[in-house]
């Protein structure tokens, strides 16, 4: 009995998928075209590359355009999607900024788009993300070099503020010391007793001059005149602000302005 070799179907299939992959992958890892060639590759799973120069969004779908008309390819991003693509970010990231788009392009109303599926469907060229992370960095250095300056300037209004506290210190130092000094002198004051003024000699006897000599004086007469004409007091109070008052007895005393003249008199006869 002759025995027939069987066929050996697997490994065909096999290689089939893997080559279905590899092609797909092919396909995907294929050189883009550029934006303005769409129109030529409808039908096609492609990945197209250009400048997006607007966005425009509806409650149904944003638009990506490479054109400013809005009227060749777009990509398009149905509001199903605008959880995965929100329509701000789109706007934010990829206005203005060169990127890839993958997926089949199709015809609508005679204009080739590209709906995008997912955040994997679109991305920035190389040149965009290096540009991208410069930006940050310089966006991250610019704000790190503000940040610093805000700081400096709260470092300098806290030092500015230390020295006014300081000098409003010292000078409330100086007060309270002036404040001191002042007590200390009224404490001093108040626990010297005042000196008593001294008790007029009525009933002591003493010699009385005469009474023309007493009759003349007169006021502007200095204190020299005074004790030439009724001799020298028997006691002398100073009334402060060089003021002063002689007192002679029996009720009688001449009062001397700060310049030493006589001023007012008590107890003497009118000349």
């Amino acid at each position: 009995m002759a025995f027939r070799p069987v066929k050996r179907r697997a490994p065909l299939l096999l290689g089939a998928g893997v080559a279905l992959l590899v092609s797909a992958g092919l396909a995907r890892a294929a050189e883009p075209i550029s934006w303005d060639q769409a129109e030529q590759h409808v039908g096609e799973e492609a990945t197209v590359r250009g400048r997006v120069l607007g966005v425009r969004c509806t409650k149904l779908s944003c638009l990506l355009a490479f054109d400013p008309t809005f009227n060749r390819f777009t990509a398009v991003v149905q509001a199903a999607k605008f959880g995965d693509l929100p329509p701000d970010q789109l706007e934010q990231r990829y206005t203005g900024r060169q990127v890839e788009v993958h997926g089949k392009i199709v015809d609508n109303d005679k204009k080739p788009e590209i709906v995008l599926q997912s955040p994997q469907d679109i991305t920035l060229t190389v040149g965009e993300r290096k540009k991208e992370r410069d930006e940050e960095r310089t966006n991250a250095a610019q704000a790190q070099v503000e940040t610093l300056a805000r700081i400096g300037d709260v470092l300098d209004r806290v030092s500015a503020l230390t020295e006014r506290m300081a000098a409003v210190q010292e000078r409330m130092e100086l007060l309270l010391g002036e404040l001191e000094q002042r007590n200390a002198a009224l404490a001093q004051a108040l626990a010297t007793p005042a000196p008593s003024a001294p008790v007029p000699s009525y009933g002591e006897p003493q010699a009385r001059p005469a009474y023309q000599a007493l009759r003349t004086i007169k006021r502007g007469m200095s204190r020299d005149e005074v004790v030439r004409l009724v001799g020298e007091p028997i006691s002398v109070e100073d009334s402060g602000g060089g003021w002063a008052t002689w007192y002679y007895g029996y009720g009688r005393s001449i009062s001397f302005d700060a310049r030493g003249r006589a001023q007012s008199f008590v107890g003497f006869p009118a000349p």
